[in-house]
């Protein structure tokens, strides 16, 4: 498995990488990850259940932690020939899974590209004038790499008619959801966490869980927090997840008047970040860009009612139905008067929690598991 990074640095693909990782390695196969060096990790090792080679890297401007890898073709070829690899695995489109499929091409080895970028990923936040041109160019890169591999995966339907026509006709391509796993994301007590993280337990909150990055548009919901508090005082926003856009983020709250009625958690261990799911009365998203939107997942996980966007790039959209509402991608008063009709309503954010703990299940990452244990041994049966 190639990904940059691999670590502490925590997004949707990184740790898609790591419950999938697990559970392969829990069904007894031999799972070896390859990226990057940073400050916190600088050392070979294991990381959840499986061997973790790590290479001299640069840091990514702007990213909170990214680095990118930089091994040579004949460092990969040798972990390739030493762990026996059957299949390479390529997460992220970037420098250390270039390198990693010449090597495994070189041998002869199976390569699986997984679709987890798109343009407004990395380059959302330049200048609009340029942007029809980075979008074009990262689209080439991707085009060039995803048809280098045998098999290409993607997260969403949305994401395999976006980007499939940027390959050959003729490559295999399979739709794997990320998944979610219903033994973890569940209804459940959330024990002293309001205590822990200094929120009001006699108040609504509305959640946000993810990067604090451009694409996601957390200043619309920080945008929107004011006409509803002024509608429902009791209300209390809680941001969890880290990135460059925090102290930013943080201003904003403070230069509108609600620095009070907006939490920032930052980075939280698992057992906190289901809680957090927990503590929701609607769950918020709302984000320009997702090719799946785990975080959704997770929260319909644990029953809860779901605002995002009906933005063009959001396949999370596809997932609210009778479980939530859309609103207009940036369009904040639509937000405020979104969640204010929600929070008015205790039946039918009750409603909607029932649809999206049923809807869920669906979602099962053991399905997702089995599907790519299937893909990968469709790709070596003839070996």
């Amino acid at each position: 498995m190639i990904c940059d990074p691999i670590g502490d640095f925590k997004a949707g693909v990184t740790v898609s990488m790591e419950r999938f990782g697990a559970l392969l390695s829990k069904n007894g196969h031999n799972i070896i990850y390859i990226g990057a060096r940073d400050k916190k990790n600088k050392t070979n090792g294991h990381f959840v259940g499986g061997k973790v080679f790590r290479f001299r890297s640069i840091p990514v401007p702007k990213s909170g932690g990214w680095h990118l890898a930089f091994p040579t073709i004949g460092e990969i070829k040798k972990i390739l020939l030493d762990e026996k690899i059957d299949i390479v695995h390529m997460w992220l489109p970037m420098s250390g899974a270039v390198v990693a499929q010449m090597a495994a091409r070189a041998l002869g080895v199976k390569i699986v590209a997984h679709s987890h970028s798109q343009p407004e990923n990395v380059f959302i936040d330049t200048p609009k004038f340029i942007q029809p041109i980075l979008f074009w160019i990262w689209n080439k890169f991707l085009a060039w790499l995803y048809n280098k591999a045998d098999t290409i995966i993607y997260p969403s339907q949305m994401a395999q008619e976006l980007l499939h026509h940027l390959c050959q006709q003729d490559k295999k391509s399979v739709v794997i959801s990320n998944g979610i796993n219903l033994e973890e994301f569940k209804p459940m007590g959330i024990d002293d966490f309001y205590n822990r993280y200094n929120l009001s337990s006699n108040k609504l909150h509305l959640v946000y869980v993810g990067r604090l990055y451009p694409e996601k548009s957390i200043e619309t919901l920080i945008k929107a927090a004011p006409y509803v508090i002024k509608n429902r005082p009791n209300t209390e926003i809680i941001i969890v997840g880290g990135g460059y856009l925090r102290k930013k983020l943080e201003n904003l709250s403070a230069q509108i008047g609600i620095k009070e009625s907006v939490k920032f958690l930052g980075m939280i261990d698992n057992g906190d970040l289901i809680k957090s799911f927990n503590v929701a009365d609607i769950f918020i998203s709302p984000t320009l860009a997702e090719l799946e939107g785990m975080t959704i997942l997770e929260a319909m996980a644990c029953g809860k009612p779901i605002i995002t966007t009906n933005a063009k790039m959001n396949a999370a959209r596809f997932f609210v139905k009778d479980n939530g509402l859309l609103f207009e991608p940036k369009n904040h008063k639509d937000l405020a008067q979104k969640i204010i009709t929600l929070l008015a309503d205790e039946n039918l954010r009750r409603s909607m929690a029932n649809s999206s703990l049923a809807l869920s299940r669906q979602y099962d990452i053991h399905k997702s598991v089995e599907e790519l244990e299937n893909t990968y041994y469709s790709l070596i049966e003839n070996k």
